[in-house]
């Protein structure tokens, strides 16, 4: 399997922008204007088909490498190759040992990464057994919050939005403390925030629902992602007839992120319902 940091000349943990610059690099290298040489065209005319195989290849790697989605499933194949180089009958190994919190937890991922999601999501669950179950406790941090988003993307695909849900909430606090994810947090709030807003209304107690809203809100993942949770919030109260309390959750989108599409048409809904009230005491 071609090692495209290796190809780049960057660290697996390198931002979008440090593979940008090292592609402009390496193309720049490459480039015939850079080999041009009057005295010597013969090598020059040689060479070409070395340096176009070696475009091609780092074009390769660019597409792969600058693709968020890409680059995560691809870092999950380079981590598959390493552990299925260990020589002996690693699955095996670790379904054997049952009993032991550690091994599950390494079990969960082994299974993640090789497609087996149902086993993956069994053991999990049946995992929850034992005294303060947290993947972070015996995988590295990285690895156990890429194995928990994992979780959450099946939880989510099987209609069991809580569940995923916390496991997302949990993972984007722990981001926000210390980042992991980096280059691919904008695909987990994005996950997250489509989950919120579009999966788990109306298939979510409202009650509960406006809870799910305030901790999502409380996370503070960026000023225009709070401004949309806080819209949803506005529009769910106006429903219920609780003007004040829209036009307090308003308030705070007018503080945080006023920018946001549809704010000024939003204001005026909430407006219309606060005076209402007035309008039918002054009437009686």
């Amino acid at each position: 399997m071609k090692n495209y940091y290796e190809i780049l000349g960057v660290h697996p943990d390198s931002s979008p922008q440090d593979i940008k610059s090292a592609f402009r690099k390496q193309a720049k290298r490459l480039h015939p204007d850079m080999h041009y040489s009057a005295e010597n065209a013969r090598p020059r005319e040689s060479s070409a088909t070395l340096r176009e195989s070696a475009m091609r290849l780092i074009l390769e790697a660019y597409k792969i490498l600058s693709d968020a989605e890409k680059r995560r499933a691809y870092d999950r194949e380079l981590r598959r190759r390493e552990r299925d180089n260990k020589g002996f009958d690693y699955h095996e190994f670790l379904q054997q040992r049952s009993d032991d919190p550690e091994s599950q937890a390494k079990l969960i991922v082994y299974d993640l990464l090789h497609d087996l999601d149902e086993e993956a999501l069994a053991i999990y669950e049946r995992s929850k057994t034992f005294a303060d179950f947290r993947l972070e406790r015996w995988l590295e941090r990285g690895e156990a919050m890429d194995a928990e988003y994992c979780i959450a993307e099946e939880y989510e695909k099987r209609g069991k939005y809580i569940k995923a849900y916390q496991i997302y909430k949990k993972l984007i606090r722990m981001e926000l403390e210390k980042p992991w994810f980096r280059y691919y947090f904008e695909v987990v709030a994005l996950k997250f925030r489509f989950l919120i807003l579009q999966k788990m209304p109306g298939r979510v107690d409202e009650e509960d629902y406006l809870d799910r809203l305030d901790e999502a809100i409380e996370l503070k993942i960026a000023p225009r992602e709070t401004a949309q949770y806080l819209r949803k919030k506005v529009e769910i109260l106006l429903h219920r007839g609780e003007a004040e309390a829209a036009e307090e959750a308003l308030n705070q989108i007018s503080l945080i992120y006023p920018k946001l599409a549809g704010f000024a048409a939003l204001r005026s809904r909430v407006q219309r319902a606060v005076d209402q009230p007035l309008a039918q005491n002054k009437i009686s």
